[in-house]
């Protein structure tokens, strides 16, 4: 049976940091007993030190991690350029796999190399954590691979990496390896635990502001309604052709239609992707999925008051159970607007206080790009939106 615990330190040294993570979440000296560490970072430090510093206090245990705009513990939220943020395991019952190299071509194919490698060594595993880069990839594509192992119904929760909101590298980790462009797995294979799913975005489509993709290839957006994609999303947005995608990622969120039944069971009648990459010519540029030619998005807005009443919703999937732990994933553009910054504390006590009223649930959470998480029992791939995995002891377990 696996056993959880966090800790966060938003410490400037890294050394220090690190300790004071490893020592609020096992006690001192306690790190010996740890199997396994989820880590999340901000772009201040640098992650060979934590993952030096990691291993020196918890020699046993394999890492894993990736890179946010900042990060969310039980403590809070932070996103200061040193923040830090981890996940203690301890038990066997989990595998892990990684690969470097993902992009827009391959990620099909390295989705199944590592679900393939964890269904070898551990073929019990029943939930997926999945951490990959955040800039070029097709997620449905990386979905799709693990799923050609394990099956549609096998649930797979996680995020995209970040970094300080620049949209140029994000990192991920597995033990040693720090990546660019890499994807990380790990099954959780303890029959005792379930997971429950909340998530939400909250915003909506502006009416006058639809799109038809007509020319792509796999996630590059080429043209939309027959013209060059990048200046005509610029121009509905009063924005010069030559913007960068790390400058408009706030007001360039696109909706793309769902099903009635799943807008039903999303609160959300759209799932959104963001553009982060935009070609060096600046005529076309690259979303996180497959984009079919045919297929239509339209700019969507944030509405606040959505915003919190989606949260509000959510705090009701897990009827009153005590999480055995919880990962989070979330956008930085969610919470209160004031005075030109969005301030996220609120929203994170609305989710965390519900979930955990006084006691001390382990939590690790991270602000990413983006977001995996089953919807209505399909996996799927979201972006701005606040997603909750709660890991819950099973009846009787």
């Amino acid at each position: 049976m696996l056993a959880f615990s966090s800790g966060m330190s938003t410490s400037v040294n890294t050394k220090v940091a690190t300790q004071e993570c490893v020592e609020i979440a096992m006690g001192e000296g306690g790190g010996a007993d740890c199997d396994l560490i989820a880590l999340h970072s901000t772009m201040g430090h640098n992650p060979n030190q934590v993952i030096a510093a990691l291993r020196n206090a918890c020699p046993n245990a394999t890492i894993i991690g990736c890179t946010g705009s900042g990060v969310i513990g039980r403590e809070g939220v932070s996103e200061s350029m040193r923040s830090l943020a981890i996940m203690t395991v301890q038990g066997k019952e989990f595998s892990v796999a990684s690969a470097d190299g993902l992009n827009g071509d391959n990620s099909f194919e390295l989705g199944e190399r590592v679900a393939r490698e964890i269904k070898e060594n551990h073929p019990d595993v029943n939930m997926l954590y999945l951490l990959t880069s955040g800039l070029d990839l097709r997620s449905d594509q990386v979905i799709e691979g693990v799923e050609s192992v394990f099956g549609p119904e096998m649930p797979i929760f996680g995020a995209t990496a970040a970094d300080n909101g620049k949209a140029i590298k994000t990192l991920q980790f597995h033990d040693d390896l720090v990546m660019e462009h890499g994807v990380v797995l790990a099954g959780f294979a303890d029959p005792t635990l379930e997971l429950v799913l909340g998530i939400h975005h909250g915003s909506v489509p502006l009416e006058s502001m639809k799109f038809e993709i007509t020319k792509s290839d796999g996630n590059k957006i080429i043209e939309l309604d027959g013209e060059p994609a990048w200046p005509t999303l610029m121009a509905k947005l009063d924005l010069p052709a030559d913007s960068e995608a790390a400058e408009t990622m706030g007001m360039t969120g696109l909706g793309v239609d769902l099903s009635p039944e799943d807008g039903e069971a999303y609160d959300n009648p759209q799932v959104l992707r963001v553009p982060l990459v935009v070609e060096d010519d600046h005529q076309s540029f690259r979303l996180p999925t497959t984009c079919p030619e045919g297929s239509h998005v339209a700019l969507m807005q944030r509405d606040e008051q959505r915003i919190f009443d989606g949260v509000e919703r959510m705090n009701g999937e897990l009827n009153g159970r005590r999480p055995a732990a919880v990962f989070h994933a979330d956008c930085m553009a969610r919470g209160r607007l004031t005075f030109n910054r969005v301030l996220k504390d609120e929203i994170i006590a609305k989710t965390q206080y519900p979930v955990c009223g006084e006691d001390d649930v382990p939590w690790l959470g991270v602000y990413g790009y983006s977001e995996y998480a089953p919807l209505r029992g399909k996996n799927q791939f979201h972006s701005y939106t606040t997603s909750i995995f709660a890991l819950v002891r099973k009846e009787g377990a």
